[in-house]
């Protein structure tokens, strides 16, 4: 299973997303999480994958980019 699949199973199980309207480059937004509840898949992702996620998560709003996020600091942390 790649991050992207983690990451959208993640959603469908903890914040009750179909996963069938899960899209790779959609606006997390668009699944219902606020502000609270990114803040909330925040925690979710760091306890899951073991990294630390930067506080502004701004620019990281689609599955796509947020995946890139979590790969990139996984092979900082194994190096």
């Amino acid at each position: 299973m790649n991050t992207c699949d983690e990451l959208t199973h993640l959603l469908s199980t903890d914040f009750h997303v179909d996963p069938a309207t899960i899209g790779m480059d959609k606006q997390l937004a668009d699944y219902g999480i606020d502000s609270l509840g990114l803040v909330d898949l925040m925690f979710t992702v760091e306890e899951h994958f073991g990294v630390d996620l930067p506080s502004d998560m701004t620019p990281f709003r689609t599955l796509r980019t947020f995946a890139a996020l979590v790969d990139r600091l996984r092979l900082q942390q194994a190096a």
